[in-house]
């Protein structure tokens, strides 16, 4: 059976992308490959879920414990049920009946500091169990089984619910602003999720299966979260320059280029107001008859990158 391909969209940036790369990613591979997607939004600041949903639904979804926070309560609050896939919103966006969501909420980050100070017996099992409650409701559920992809859209940071997703991932995408700042954190998150969390983990696998051999080792478990590129978002075009860009993103570009030469995903996300417009309006630019839109060819472009992107998706 081919199990759904898992993918994280993280940085430790804000304000770089990584929600609207993962709205048009999925919309883009139901839309153009007829593909089931779930999207989960892990970002306790729910900006994803504002965008497929509007404000009833989200409200209702939340008042009825039916968010992604109700995975981790599972472990932070004694007793709560492990949920079922019925916190799972069917087709938020009318024109994408393949595409569902499990959505955020605020109180999520609370959650995540509950889980940094909770613990249950053996402190190293306690940690696996914290950073495998995403994994274990995958299994319970048998999510992969509805699905073709599954994407994360992750907050700017890599605690334990950021680790939950790469837990589960097969690969990450990196979404960044070419300018000093939104690039300044790539090696670290890459050396981050290699050598300290995908480390860690695999660590107390072996520990736990010298105890107790496979009885706490779950089966949606990837215990190497693959690199699949570096999405460059709003680079500010400069006519008169020579590469096209202005000075500042022309030289981080280069860097990420002889740096990552063959991890920067083409093409290019200029800036323009006509692509967060859309997002305001909870629409993909695939639908979208703004102006600027159109005009600039952003549709071609988050096409593209949705090709490229499939293709490294598929070959891991």
């Amino acid at each position: 059976m081919l199990l759904a391909k898992r993918i994280s969209i993280i940085n430790f940036k804000g304000g770089v992308g990584k929600t609207t790369t993962s709205f048009h990613l999925a919309t883009g591979l139901s839309k153009y490959y007829d593909k089931r997607v779930l999207l989960v939004d892990v970002d306790h600041q729910s900006s994803l879920s504002l965008v497929c949903l509007d404000e009833k639904t989200w409200n209702d979804a939340k008042k009825n414990g039916k968010t992604v926070n109700s995975i981790f309560t599972h472990f932070t609050i004694p007793g709560t049920p492990l949920p079922d896939k019925s916190i799972i919103i069917k087709s938020p966006k009318k024109n994408y009946p393949k595409l569902d969501l499990l959505s955020s909420e605020l109180q999520l980050d609370e959650t995540e500091l509950d889980l940094g100070s909770s613990a249950m017996g053996d402190p190293f099992l306690s940690e696996w169990n914290k950073r495998m409650l995403v994994a274990r409701w995958l299994e319970k559920n048998k999510i992969d089984e509805d699905y073709d992809y599954i994407i994360f859209d992750c907050p700017p940071a890599t605690k334990i619910v950021t680790q939950n997703a790469i837990a589960v991932s097969h690969g990450y995408l990196i979404p960044a602003i070419p300018d000093a700042v939104s690039t300044r954190g790539i090696p670290h998150l890459i050396e981050r999720v290699l050598t300290k969390i995908d480390a860690k983990l695999n660590g107390l696998e072996i520990y736990l299966k010298s105890k107790d051999k496979d009885k706490h080792i779950e089966n949606a478990y990837v215990r190497e979260t693959k690199h699949i590129g570096i999405i460059i978002f709003r680079i500010r075009t400069h006519g008169p320059a020579a590469s096209g860009y202005v000075n500042e993103h022309t030289i981080n570009l280069e860097i990420l280029q002889r740096r990552y030469p063959t991890l920067i995903i083409t093409p290019f996300i200029e800036e323009g107001i006509g692509v967060p417009e859309c997002m305001g309006e909870g629409d993909p630019v695939y639908d979208s008859y703004n102006f600027n839109v159109r005009n600039r060819g952003f549709i071609s472009v988050f096409k593209k990158i949705t090709a490229e992107c499939k293709t490294r998706i598929d070959a891991i």
